[in-house]
């Protein structure tokens, strides 16, 4: 724990301009009040997924707050040359337009639930396979990218255990716990959670049920290990390696931003959890304990949620 304590330091009283991050707090705080108050990305709805624009409005609003993040590092920091940088325009291009991809596919699905048979087990799962179906479009063109462009110089974005030690992990886990059971008793959380009792009629009485609410826990932990490899992996180890420190809070604001239309507080979190687990990885070279932590975090809200729910 002391090492990991040592790497935050580091950052914070070191690599980190006080005023820098005071305007990127500013800049992100500004958009999630927006994104809340007026509900900015609802026009981006299902009614035009079909539609060129729809693809061009989702990729902007990842690649909006992710290319400002990265101008404000550039003002405080003096580096301009990063943008005369092919290499850094295709990458922020390219990661926006993947996850913008994966979230289109998303929404998609949707359309696809309501011509499905009514049997509740296709319907399920048919839910399942696309969480994780999804994912494929974020796996596929970064496992390109690097062994075209990193293979020789790291391992798959994060995916090694080398100075990688669980049991720091696992306490800042426990410090999660007693915050996710506060969070728990708050209207907006249990209006969203469980996710398998949100997206299925199932009933946790009913014994035969319960398997396909643990069933679908298994997929929906499986979607938190992409999510990690893309945020604390792709988007901060081949950013990294070519443009240092500069590339942990563009990360953290694009992370915000897949939060939207979750409880607020979550929102919110996102981003302080988002850069903790930013400066580690980079520290690290691994994303085995953002995994545990992220994946850890994620089933202690859903348990949380039910044990509401049984009560």
């Amino acid at each position: 724990m002391k090492k990991i304590i040592s790497y935050l330091k580091d950052y914070f009283f070191i690599e980190l301009k006080p005023l820098y991050l005071l305007s990127i707090m500013l800049f992100i705080g500004t958009y999630i009040f927006a994104e809340y108050y007026w509900g900015l990305t609802d026009n981006i709805n299902l009614s035009t997924f079909t539609k060129p624009s729809y693809i061009v409005a989702v990729i902007l609003h990842f690649f909006f707050p992710f290319s400002l993040a990265w101008l404000i590092y550039s003002f405080y920091y003096n580096d301009w040359k990063i943008w005369q940088n092919n290499r850094f325009w295709f990458l922020i291009i390219f990661a926006s337009t993947v996850f913008s991809l994966r979230t289109f596919l998303s929404f998609f699905t949707y359309d696809i639930y309501r011509i499905l048979p009514d049997g509740r087990t296709e319907y399920f799962l048919y839910r399942c396979v696309a969480v994780v179906f999804r994912d494929f479009f974020i796996i596929f063109p970064v496992f390109v990218y690097w062994w075209f462009a990193d293979r020789k110089t790291m391992p798959l974005y994060g995916f090694t255990l080398k100075n990688y030690n669980t049991k720091p992990y696992l306490i800042m886990l426990a410090i999660m716990l007693p915050l996710v059971v506060l969070a728990s008793y708050q209207s907006d959380f249990l209006s969203q959670y469980p996710k398998g009792f949100s997206l299925f009629p199932l009933s946790f009485d009913v014994v035969t049920e319960r398997k396909y609410f643990f069933i679908y826990e298994f997929f929906y932990g499986i979607d938190f290990i992409f999510i990690e490899f893309f945020f604390r992996g792709f988007l901060l180890l081949a950013f990294y390696r070519l443009f240092g420190w500069g590339c942990l809070l563009p990360m953290a604001c694009f992370y915000v931003t897949i939060h939207f239309g979750k409880p607020l507080g979550e929102t919110i979190s996102s981003f302080f959890g988002g850069t903790i687990l930013g400066i580690l990885a980079i520290r690290t070279g691994s994303i085995a304990g953002g995994i545990i932590v992220h994946l850890g975090i994620a089933w202690l809200m859903e348990f949380a949620a039910l044990l509401h729910k049984m009560i």
